[in-house]
Protein backbone atom coordinates (compact mmCIF):
# COMPACT_ATOMS: atom_id res chain seq x y z
CA UNK A 1 0.00 0.00 0.00
CA UNK A 2 2.87 2.66 0.62
CA UNK A 3 4.14 1.94 -3.06
CA UNK A 4 0.86 3.13 -4.26
CA UNK A 5 1.09 6.24 -2.18
CA UNK A 6 4.04 6.94 -3.00
CA UNK A 7 2.72 6.61 -7.02
CA UNK A 8 -0.27 8.71 -5.78
CA UNK A 9 2.02 11.57 -4.40
CA UNK A 10 3.71 11.93 -8.00
CA UNK A 11 1.00 11.37 -10.00
CA UNK A 12 -0.79 14.44 -7.86
CA UNK A 13 2.70 16.57 -9.47
CA UNK A 14 1.07 16.27 -12.94
CA UNK A 15 -2.95 16.80 -12.84
CA UNK A 16 -3.04 19.99 -14.80
CA UNK A 17 -0.60 18.02 -17.61
CA UNK A 18 -4.03 15.45 -17.18
CA UNK A 19 -6.32 17.59 -17.36
CA UNK A 20 -5.23 19.42 -20.39
CA UNK A 21 -4.86 16.41 -22.11
CA UNK A 22 -8.83 15.41 -20.81
CA UNK A 23 -10.00 19.01 -22.18
CA UNK A 24 -8.84 17.90 -25.66
CA UNK A 25 -11.04 15.50 -26.40
CA UNK A 26 -14.99 15.50 -26.73
CA UNK A 27 -15.84 12.69 -25.34
CA UNK A 28 -19.00 11.92 -23.79
CA UNK A 29 -18.88 13.61 -19.93
CA UNK A 30 -22.01 11.68 -18.67
CA UNK A 31 -19.83 7.87 -19.90
CA UNK A 32 -16.54 6.39 -18.19
CA UNK A 33 -14.39 5.06 -20.78
CA UNK A 34 -12.23 2.08 -20.64
CA UNK A 35 -11.83 0.51 -24.35
CA UNK A 36 -10.12 3.95 -25.40
CA UNK A 37 -7.35 1.86 -26.23
CA UNK A 38 -9.24 -0.62 -28.19
CA UNK A 39 -10.26 2.21 -30.47
CA UNK A 40 -9.52 5.55 -29.62
CA UNK A 41 -11.16 8.94 -30.12
CA UNK A 42 -9.50 11.87 -32.07
CA UNK A 43 -7.98 14.90 -29.86
CA UNK A 44 -8.93 18.03 -30.75
CA UNK A 45 -5.80 19.11 -31.85
CA UNK A 46 -5.14 15.96 -33.45
CA UNK A 47 -7.94 16.88 -35.52
CA UNK A 48 -6.62 20.18 -35.99
CA UNK A 49 -3.37 18.59 -37.59
CA UNK A 50 -5.34 16.49 -39.76
CA UNK A 51 -7.49 19.70 -40.92
CA UNK A 52 -4.31 21.34 -41.39
CA UNK A 53 -3.20 19.00 -43.95
CA UNK A 54 -6.05 18.01 -45.54
CA UNK A 55 -6.41 21.27 -46.46
CA UNK A 56 -3.05 21.39 -47.96
CA UNK A 57 -4.08 18.41 -50.44
CA UNK A 58 -7.79 19.85 -50.92
CA UNK A 59 -5.94 23.13 -52.28
CA UNK A 60 -3.72 21.78 -54.36
CA UNK A 61 -3.87 17.98 -54.90
CA UNK A 62 -1.11 17.24 -56.94
CA UNK A 63 1.55 19.23 -55.80
CA UNK A 64 0.81 17.44 -52.06
CA UNK A 65 1.02 14.40 -54.10
CA UNK A 66 4.23 14.98 -55.45
CA UNK A 67 5.46 16.53 -52.42
CA UNK A 68 4.10 13.77 -50.03
CA UNK A 69 7.59 12.30 -49.07
CA UNK A 70 8.52 16.02 -47.26
CA UNK A 71 5.64 15.40 -44.72
CA UNK A 72 6.17 11.49 -44.24
CA UNK A 73 9.73 11.99 -43.58
CA UNK A 74 8.72 14.16 -40.87
CA UNK A 75 6.38 11.57 -39.64
CA UNK A 76 9.13 8.67 -39.90
CA UNK A 77 11.27 11.45 -38.06
CA UNK A 78 8.76 11.97 -35.38
CA UNK A 79 8.63 8.20 -34.82
CA UNK A 80 11.98 7.11 -35.21
CA UNK A 81 12.99 9.77 -31.90
CA UNK A 82 10.00 8.35 -29.75
CA UNK A 83 11.38 4.70 -30.29
CA UNK A 84 15.53 5.74 -29.84
CA UNK A 85 15.98 4.28 -33.68
CA UNK A 86 16.82 5.02 -36.76
CA UNK A 87 13.89 6.09 -39.18
CA UNK A 88 15.26 4.15 -42.12
CA UNK A 89 14.11 0.83 -39.91
CA UNK A 90 10.57 2.15 -40.01
CA UNK A 91 7.92 1.36 -42.13
CA UNK A 92 4.52 3.15 -41.55
CA UNK A 93 1.69 0.94 -42.31
CA UNK A 94 -2.59 1.06 -41.40
CA UNK A 95 -2.50 -1.03 -38.63
CA UNK A 96 -0.45 -4.06 -36.62
CA UNK A 97 -2.56 -5.94 -38.18
CA UNK A 98 -0.90 -4.94 -41.70
CA UNK A 99 2.67 -4.61 -40.06
CA UNK A 100 2.34 -8.46 -38.82
CA UNK A 101 1.09 -9.30 -42.72
CA UNK A 102 3.67 -7.65 -43.84
CA UNK A 103 5.93 -9.75 -41.71
CA UNK A 104 4.45 -13.48 -42.03
CA UNK A 105 3.77 -13.00 -45.74
CA UNK A 106 7.11 -10.96 -46.72
CA UNK A 107 9.13 -13.94 -44.53
CA UNK A 108 11.70 -16.10 -46.67
CA UNK A 109 10.90 -19.19 -44.20
CA UNK A 110 12.28 -22.60 -45.96
CA UNK A 111 10.30 -26.03 -46.07
CA UNK A 112 9.85 -27.73 -43.06
CA UNK A 113 10.79 -25.25 -40.49
CA UNK A 114 8.97 -24.32 -37.57
CA UNK A 115 7.11 -20.92 -36.39
CA UNK A 116 6.81 -21.06 -32.41
CA UNK A 117 3.82 -19.22 -31.01
CA UNK A 118 1.11 -19.60 -27.84
CA UNK A 119 -2.19 -20.57 -28.38
CA UNK A 120 -3.40 -17.29 -26.55
CA UNK A 121 -2.35 -14.87 -29.28
CA UNK A 122 -4.89 -12.10 -30.58
CA UNK A 123 -7.29 -13.38 -34.00
CA UNK A 124 -4.82 -11.46 -36.57
CA UNK A 125 -1.96 -13.10 -35.71
CA UNK A 126 -2.64 -16.30 -35.25
CA UNK A 127 -4.23 -16.37 -38.81
CA UNK A 128 -1.59 -15.36 -40.24
CA UNK A 129 0.70 -17.63 -38.31
CA UNK A 130 -1.70 -20.39 -39.38
CA UNK A 131 -1.83 -19.06 -43.34
CA UNK A 132 2.15 -19.06 -43.89
CA UNK A 133 2.39 -22.25 -42.26
CA UNK A 134 0.04 -23.84 -44.78
CA UNK A 135 1.39 -21.63 -47.67
CA UNK A 136 5.08 -22.63 -46.88
CA UNK A 137 4.51 -26.40 -45.37
CA UNK A 138 5.61 -25.09 -42.06
CA UNK A 139 5.49 -26.65 -38.67
CA UNK A 140 3.06 -24.30 -36.43
CA UNK A 141 3.58 -25.09 -32.74
CA UNK A 142 1.50 -23.37 -30.05
CA UNK A 143 2.48 -23.05 -26.20
CA UNK A 144 -0.61 -23.68 -24.01
CA UNK A 145 -0.33 -20.05 -22.02
CA UNK A 146 -2.84 -21.74 -19.08
CA UNK A 147 -0.23 -24.08 -17.97
CA UNK A 148 2.14 -20.86 -16.56
CA UNK A 149 -0.85 -19.01 -15.34
CA UNK A 150 -0.26 -20.11 -12.14
CA UNK A 151 2.28 -18.45 -9.81
CA UNK A 152 3.67 -16.81 -13.35
CA UNK A 153 6.88 -15.65 -13.71
CA UNK A 154 9.59 -14.03 -16.13
CA UNK A 155 11.46 -17.10 -15.46
CA UNK A 156 8.37 -19.67 -16.02
CA UNK A 157 7.91 -17.89 -19.11
CA UNK A 158 11.47 -17.70 -20.62
CA UNK A 159 11.67 -21.45 -19.75
CA UNK A 160 8.26 -22.38 -21.34
CA UNK A 161 9.61 -20.35 -24.78
CA UNK A 162 13.11 -21.84 -24.97
CA UNK A 163 12.00 -24.96 -23.85
CA UNK A 164 9.99 -25.41 -27.43
CA UNK A 165 12.61 -24.45 -29.37
CA UNK A 166 14.02 -27.21 -31.86
CA UNK A 167 16.66 -27.18 -35.29
CA UNK A 168 13.87 -26.36 -37.01
CA UNK A 169 12.58 -23.81 -35.38
CA UNK A 170 12.52 -20.38 -37.53
CA UNK A 171 10.48 -17.70 -36.08
CA UNK A 172 8.91 -17.04 -33.03
CA UNK A 173 5.80 -15.03 -33.14
CA UNK A 174 4.19 -13.63 -29.85
CA UNK A 175 2.63 -10.60 -28.45
CA UNK A 176 4.63 -7.98 -25.89
CA UNK A 177 1.43 -7.77 -24.13
CA UNK A 178 -1.36 -10.81 -24.66
CA UNK A 179 -4.94 -9.50 -25.25
CA UNK A 180 -6.21 -12.41 -23.89
CA UNK A 181 -4.96 -12.94 -20.09
CA UNK A 182 -3.10 -9.17 -20.17
CA UNK A 183 0.61 -10.77 -19.65
CA UNK A 184 3.55 -8.51 -20.84
CA UNK A 185 5.89 -11.07 -22.31
CA UNK A 186 9.24 -9.98 -20.74
CA UNK A 187 10.86 -9.56 -24.52
CA UNK A 188 14.51 -8.81 -22.98
CA UNK A 189 15.02 -11.89 -21.55
CA UNK A 190 13.81 -13.89 -23.95
CA UNK A 191 15.74 -12.28 -26.67
CA UNK A 192 18.80 -12.95 -24.43
CA UNK A 193 18.55 -15.86 -24.62
CA UNK A 194 17.63 -16.25 -28.38
CA UNK A 195 21.15 -14.48 -28.39
CA UNK A 196 22.63 -17.54 -26.69
CA UNK A 197 20.89 -20.17 -28.79
CA UNK A 198 21.26 -18.25 -31.93
CA UNK A 199 25.24 -17.87 -31.05
CA UNK A 200 26.19 -21.48 -32.13
CA UNK A 201 23.63 -21.34 -35.63
CA UNK A 202 24.24 -20.41 -39.62
CA UNK A 203 23.43 -17.43 -40.35
CA UNK A 204 20.21 -18.50 -42.15
CA UNK A 205 19.08 -20.91 -39.80
CA UNK A 206 19.41 -17.83 -36.83
CA UNK A 207 15.81 -17.74 -35.07
CA UNK A 208 14.04 -14.42 -35.31
CA UNK A 209 11.96 -12.61 -32.44
CA UNK A 210 8.43 -11.59 -33.86
CA UNK A 211 6.56 -9.35 -31.95
CA UNK A 212 2.76 -7.58 -31.90
CA UNK A 213 3.70 -4.77 -29.96
CA UNK A 214 0.54 -3.06 -30.02
CA UNK A 215 -0.71 -3.51 -26.61
CA UNK A 216 2.50 -2.30 -25.15
CA UNK A 217 3.49 0.58 -27.52
CA UNK A 218 2.30 3.50 -25.71
CA UNK A 219 2.60 2.76 -22.56
CA UNK A 220 5.59 1.07 -21.86
CA UNK A 221 8.47 3.28 -20.73
CA UNK A 222 11.98 2.71 -23.73
CA UNK A 223 14.72 4.66 -24.19
CA UNK A 224 15.22 2.34 -27.46
CA UNK A 225 13.29 -0.39 -28.80
CA UNK A 226 16.59 -2.29 -29.84
CA UNK A 227 16.73 -2.77 -25.97
CA UNK A 228 13.63 -5.25 -26.37
CA UNK A 229 16.10 -7.34 -28.48
CA UNK A 230 12.97 -8.46 -31.16
CA UNK A 231 14.10 -8.26 -34.77
CA UNK A 232 10.20 -7.79 -35.73
CA UNK A 233 7.63 -4.92 -34.03
CA UNK A 234 4.33 -4.64 -35.58
CA UNK A 235 2.22 -1.80 -34.26
CA UNK A 236 -1.05 0.41 -34.54
CA UNK A 237 -0.78 3.87 -33.97
CA UNK A 238 -4.42 4.67 -32.85
CA UNK A 239 -4.79 3.02 -29.09
CA UNK A 240 -2.92 3.42 -26.44
CA UNK A 241 -0.16 5.82 -28.26
CA UNK A 242 -3.80 7.96 -29.22
CA UNK A 243 -2.60 8.52 -32.56
CA UNK A 244 -4.97 8.89 -35.87
CA UNK A 245 -7.24 5.84 -36.94
CA UNK A 246 -5.53 3.86 -39.69
CA UNK A 247 -2.16 4.43 -38.63
CA UNK A 248 0.50 1.74 -37.87
CA UNK A 249 4.19 1.43 -38.17
CA UNK A 250 6.74 -1.86 -38.62
CA UNK A 251 10.35 -1.67 -37.52
CA UNK A 252 12.44 -4.36 -37.66
CA UNK A 253 16.12 -5.16 -37.13
CA UNK A 254 18.77 -4.42 -39.75
CA UNK A 255 18.57 -8.28 -39.77
CA UNK A 256 14.40 -8.66 -39.77
CA UNK A 257 14.69 -6.82 -42.62
CA UNK A 258 17.24 -8.64 -44.57
CA UNK A 259 15.03 -11.35 -44.16
CA UNK A 260 11.84 -9.67 -45.78
CA UNK A 261 10.59 -9.31 -49.32
CA UNK A 262 7.98 -6.81 -50.13
CA UNK A 263 4.68 -8.23 -50.67
CA UNK A 264 2.68 -4.60 -51.46
CA UNK A 265 4.49 -2.18 -54.58
CA UNK A 266 5.41 0.75 -52.59
CA UNK A 267 5.19 4.04 -53.58
CA UNK A 268 7.73 6.01 -51.42
CA UNK A 269 10.17 8.12 -53.52
CA UNK A 270 13.26 5.64 -53.52
CA UNK A 271 10.89 2.83 -55.13
CA UNK A 272 9.36 5.46 -57.43
CA UNK A 273 12.83 6.33 -58.43
CA UNK A 274 14.30 3.25 -59.00
CA UNK A 275 11.30 2.46 -60.90
CA UNK A 276 11.47 5.31 -63.40
CA UNK A 277 14.73 6.22 -63.76
CA UNK A 278 13.51 9.82 -64.60
CA UNK A 279 16.93 11.88 -63.36
CA UNK A 280 18.81 8.91 -64.71
CA UNK A 281 19.79 7.68 -62.08
CA UNK A 282 20.18 3.92 -61.21
CA UNK A 283 20.34 2.22 -58.03
CA UNK A 284 22.38 -0.81 -56.72
CA UNK A 285 20.02 -3.58 -54.57
CA UNK A 286 22.38 -2.60 -51.92
CA UNK A 287 20.92 1.27 -51.78
CA UNK A 288 17.11 0.40 -51.83
CA UNK A 289 15.95 0.76 -48.48
CA UNK A 290 14.17 -2.42 -47.47
CA UNK A 291 11.91 -0.60 -45.06
CA UNK A 292 10.86 2.01 -47.99
CA UNK A 293 10.36 -1.02 -50.80
CA UNK A 294 8.00 -3.02 -47.67
CA UNK A 295 6.20 -0.17 -47.28
CA UNK A 296 2.86 -0.52 -48.41
CA UNK A 297 2.04 1.51 -51.52
CA UNK A 298 -1.35 3.30 -53.11
CA UNK A 299 -2.60 6.19 -52.10
CA UNK A 300 -3.50 6.79 -48.64
CA UNK A 301 -5.35 9.27 -46.48
CA UNK A 302 -2.23 11.49 -46.13
CA UNK A 303 -3.54 14.12 -43.79
CA UNK A 304 -3.75 11.33 -41.48
CA UNK A 305 -0.35 9.60 -41.84
CA UNK A 306 1.36 13.30 -41.61
CA UNK A 307 -0.65 14.05 -38.57
CA UNK A 308 0.63 11.57 -36.39
CA UNK A 309 3.50 12.56 -35.82
CA UNK A 310 1.99 14.83 -33.75
CA UNK A 311 0.74 11.68 -31.20
CA UNK A 312 4.81 11.07 -30.74
CA UNK A 313 4.88 15.02 -29.80
CA UNK A 314 2.25 14.89 -27.39
CA UNK A 315 3.51 11.22 -25.36
CA UNK A 316 6.87 13.10 -25.38
CA UNK A 317 5.92 16.47 -23.90
CA UNK A 318 3.82 14.30 -21.38
CA UNK A 319 6.94 12.05 -20.88
CA UNK A 320 7.01 8.39 -21.85
CA UNK A 321 7.79 7.60 -18.00
CA UNK A 322 4.84 9.70 -16.57
CA UNK A 323 2.47 8.16 -18.89
CA UNK A 324 3.79 4.43 -18.10
CA UNK A 325 3.20 5.38 -14.13
CA UNK A 326 -0.05 6.67 -14.52
CA UNK A 327 -1.16 3.53 -16.74
CA UNK A 328 0.52 1.18 -14.38
CA UNK A 329 -1.32 3.25 -11.61
CA UNK A 330 -4.48 2.48 -12.55
CA UNK A 331 -4.26 -1.42 -13.74
CA UNK A 332 -2.91 -1.69 -10.01
CA UNK A 333 -5.96 -0.11 -7.97
CA UNK A 334 -8.14 -2.11 -10.56
CA UNK A 335 -6.59 -5.62 -9.74
CA UNK A 336 -6.60 -4.97 -6.15
CA UNK A 337 -10.08 -3.57 -6.15
CA UNK A 338 -11.50 -6.66 -8.67
CA UNK A 339 -9.78 -9.36 -6.17
CA UNK A 340 -12.33 -8.28 -3.07
CA UNK A 341 -15.43 -9.00 -5.40
CA UNK A 342 -16.69 -12.24 -4.42
CA UNK A 343 -15.81 -15.34 -6.90
CA UNK A 344 -13.69 -12.73 -9.38
CA UNK A 345 -11.20 -14.33 -11.18
CA UNK A 346 -8.14 -12.58 -11.75
CA UNK A 347 -6.20 -13.68 -15.13
CA UNK A 348 -3.66 -10.85 -15.41
CA UNK A 349 -0.76 -10.86 -13.36
CA UNK A 350 -0.56 -8.23 -9.87
CA UNK A 351 3.21 -7.52 -10.96
CA UNK A 352 3.99 -4.73 -13.06
CA UNK A 353 6.80 -6.17 -14.55
CA UNK A 354 4.16 -8.94 -16.24
CA UNK A 355 1.48 -6.39 -16.89
CA UNK A 356 0.70 -3.70 -18.67
CA UNK A 357 -2.63 -1.69 -19.40
CA UNK A 358 -4.89 -4.82 -19.54
CA UNK A 359 -6.75 -5.91 -16.46
CA UNK A 360 -8.49 -9.33 -17.53
CA UNK A 361 -10.54 -11.22 -15.39
CA UNK A 362 -13.77 -13.49 -15.14
CA UNK A 363 -16.59 -13.59 -12.64
CA UNK A 364 -16.86 -17.14 -12.06
CA UNK A 365 -20.89 -18.56 -12.99
CA UNK A 366 -21.46 -15.13 -14.93
CA UNK A 367 -21.17 -14.82 -18.22
CA UNK A 368 -18.72 -11.42 -19.44
CA UNK A 369 -21.14 -9.89 -21.89
CA UNK A 370 -24.00 -10.37 -18.96
CA UNK A 371 -21.45 -7.76 -16.69
CA UNK A 372 -20.45 -6.14 -19.66
CA UNK A 373 -24.25 -4.69 -20.38
CA UNK A 374 -25.29 -4.22 -16.58
CA UNK A 375 -22.14 -1.77 -16.57
CA UNK A 376 -23.22 0.01 -19.59
CA UNK A 377 -26.33 0.32 -17.92
CA UNK A 378 -24.64 2.50 -15.54
CA UNK A 379 -22.86 4.39 -17.95
CA UNK A 380 -19.73 2.71 -17.60
CA UNK A 381 -17.84 1.30 -20.55
CA UNK A 382 -15.75 -1.87 -20.25
CA UNK A 383 -15.11 -4.86 -22.65
CA UNK A 384 -14.18 -8.82 -23.55
CA UNK A 385 -11.56 -10.17 -25.02
CA UNK A 386 -11.80 -11.04 -28.49
CA UNK A 387 -11.78 -15.08 -27.76
CA UNK A 388 -13.75 -17.69 -28.40
CA UNK A 389 -13.56 -18.57 -24.21
CA UNK A 390 -13.69 -14.44 -23.68
CA UNK A 391 -12.98 -12.83 -20.58
CA UNK A 392 -13.69 -9.94 -18.84
CA UNK A 393 -11.50 -6.90 -19.63
CA UNK A 394 -11.26 -3.22 -18.41
CA UNK A 395 -8.41 -0.37 -20.14
CA UNK A 396 -7.19 2.34 -17.99
CA UNK A 397 -5.51 5.23 -19.99
CA UNK A 398 -4.29 7.78 -19.54
CA UNK A 399 -7.30 9.78 -19.79
CA UNK A 400 -8.85 8.44 -17.43
CA UNK A 401 -8.86 9.24 -13.68
CA UNK A 402 -8.60 7.62 -10.74
CA UNK A 403 -11.77 8.97 -9.42
CA UNK A 404 -13.34 7.09 -12.68
CA UNK A 405 -11.00 3.77 -11.77
CA UNK A 406 -12.28 3.53 -8.23
CA UNK A 407 -16.12 4.41 -8.91
CA UNK A 408 -15.94 1.57 -12.15
CA UNK A 409 -14.62 -1.02 -9.04
CA UNK A 410 -17.39 -0.39 -7.03
CA UNK A 411 -20.13 -0.40 -9.06
CA UNK A 412 -18.43 -3.98 -10.39
CA UNK A 413 -18.56 -5.03 -7.01
CA UNK A 414 -22.34 -4.00 -6.54
CA UNK A 415 -23.65 -5.48 -9.67
CA UNK A 416 -21.44 -9.23 -9.43
CA UNK A 417 -23.25 -8.96 -5.60
CA UNK A 418 -26.96 -8.05 -7.06
CA UNK A 419 -26.25 -11.03 -9.53
CA UNK A 420 -25.48 -13.72 -7.09
CA UNK A 421 -27.83 -12.54 -5.03
CA UNK A 422 -30.52 -13.09 -7.96
CA UNK A 423 -28.73 -16.13 -8.75
CA UNK A 424 -29.68 -17.85 -5.16
CA UNK A 425 -33.25 -16.85 -5.09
Amino acid sequence: MNSLNNKKMSLNDHDETWNIFRNNYILDQKIIHFTLAIHVPHSLSLNKEIDYYRKLIDTNPDLMRRERHKYTTETLEAAARYLGTDKSLIALTDSSTMSLSLILNGFEFQNGTEILTTDSEHYSLEKLCESSAKKYNLTLKKIDISNILHNISKKQIVKSIVDNINDKTCLIAISWVNSKYGIKFPLKEISKELKKINFSREENKKILLCVDGVHGFGIENLNSIHDLGVDFFASGCHKWLFGPRGTGLLWCSERGWKKLNPIIPSFEKIAWDHYLEWDNKKYNEDELIKSRMCTPGGFKTFEYFWALKHAFETHEKIGKENIQERVHYFSQICKNEIKKIPNAILLTPISSSLSSGFVCFNIKGINPSEIVTKMGEHNIIIGQSPYKDSCLRITPSIYNTEEEVLFACNKLFEIVNELNHEDKK
